[in-house]
């Protein structure tokens, strides 16, 4: 059905029925920019329209469907009559419901796109918004404080920036010190809010955890000597003590190396024989946990789900080799003395 044929014949049947295009539109109740596009060939009504439409304009739904008003004859042309009755309001009406179907697919597509767009918008939001803002409990010193105008600001270093908090009213921002008496720096809780960008926030909460000593990287601990393995006499120290960063609280744990040697402690390094070096732990001591008459070194680890590892002489005497095995659990008295200096001061405070 031509779309242009069929809009010229709604616009006159209209006019000639003396109707506007606002008057039709109330008849079959839409609006008169639906009318419009009918008549501008832009759309064709709904299949569910068509009767109504044709008895506001005055015609059988037939004649609307054949663009034309049909005069029944009963001479020679009542043959061509019903085949305008019958064949080209069909074809024209398949015609129009092919063409409203097209139109419905291509509103639901449109539809699903732009769900599907408004969907992929919301989180790539999503995903910014909790990329860029973070909320936690930081644990560690504090390096500065200062205040501007009415408002306080604490300053504490992430991941190698300054973050600037703005101190809420449940922060005592007055009794905050850097350190203590004796020059070791403060460690805060605190709860906080912040850009990861701009490098800006606030903190709601801040209550004192603890004291960070010294810089662990310059002290010396004691060097000790026991029997071990196969040994008569074993040296052994930690050394290369460093923050641990995944430690919590973070700035207040510290892992070392212990090492393990024969031969004189004063000597040159290059005289010494390791015969145990274990890294990245956070304390080691020499103890016969096993009762069998052999010191082991038991290690406490980094990993609260491996806790404790223990290094012994294998069970054939006759091969000089270390085993490795693993505890969940040890005596209350080693635990005590795999304690950490960072635990023994806290337990002092």
């Amino acid at each position: 059905m031509n779309k242009q044929q069929f809009g010229n014949f709604i616009a006159e049947n209209r006019k000639a029925a003396g109707l506007t295009q606002k008057d039709l539109a109330a008849r079959v109740h839409v609006t008169d920019k639906a009318v419009s596009k009918w008549e501008r060939a832009l759309s064709y009504p709904d299949v569910t329209l068509l009767e109504p439409l044709a008895e506001a304009l005055g015609l059988g739904v037939e004649e609307l469907m054949a663009c034309r008003r049909i005069e029944v004859q009963k001479d020679e042309e009542e043959e061509t009559v019903e085949n305008i009755q019958e064949e080209r309001p069909m074809r024209n009406l398949m015609e129009l419901s092919r063409e409203n179907l097209k139109s419905e697919r291509r509103k639901h597509v449109w539809q699903t796109i732009l769900a599907l767009a408004l969907m992929l918008a919301a989180t790539l939001g999503t995903i910014w918004y909790c990329s860029t803002h973070v909320q936690g409990q930081l644990n560690q010193t504090i390096v500065m404080k200062e205040t501007v105008g009415d408002e306080n600001y604490l300053y504490v270093e992430d991941k190698g920036h300054l973050l600037h908090l703005k101190c809420g009213e449940g922060v005592d921002f007055d009794s905050i010190t850097l350190e203590d008496e004796h020059g070791d720096k403060r460690s805060y809780r605190m709860d906080c809010r912040w850009n990861q960008r701009t490098y800006e926030g606030t903190v709601s909460a801040c209550q004192f955890s603890g004291v960070l000593l010294g810089s662990m990287m310059d002290v010396t601990f004691e060097t000790e000597r026991d029997r071990l393995f196969w040994y008569d006499e074993v040296w052994y120290t930690s050394e290369d003590y460093y923050p641990d960063p995944y430690g919590e609280p973070r700035g207040q744990v510290f892992l070392c190396d212990y090492r393990f040697w024969i031969g004189d402690w004063d000597v040159e390094e290059w005289n010494r024989e390791t015969i145990l070096l274990v890294e990245d732990c956070l304390n080691a001591a020499v103890a016969d946990i096993d009762q069998d008459g052999h010191n082991e070194v038991v290690v406490r680890t980094r990993w609260p789900e491996k806790p404790y590892v223990v290094y012994d002489w294998c069970d054939d005497y006759k091969v000089k080799e270390i085993d490795r095995f693993w505890l969940d659990s040890v005596s209350p008295e080693l635990q005590e003395r795999l304690m950490t200096e960072q635990e023994r001061w806290a337990q002092l405070q």
